[in-house]
């Protein structure tokens, strides 16, 4: 299927955007899952302190 009308170059202010929003997103996926195996890791390794 060909397209009809060429597409529109981004400005720079909307590429800033759409990073700062991917960005965002990113961190709120990757942020619950670091702190919660972190919290874990943590426990690991004072289960495994000798004292």
């Amino acid at each position: 299927m060909a397209r009809t009308k060429p597409s529109e170059q981004l400005s720079r202010a909307e590429i800033e955007r759409f990073l700062a929003a991917a960005e965002a997103l990113h961190k709120s996926i990757v942020g619950p899952l670091l702190a919660y195996h972190g919290e874990h890791y943590k426990l690991y390794v004072r289960s495994m302190d000798p004292c």
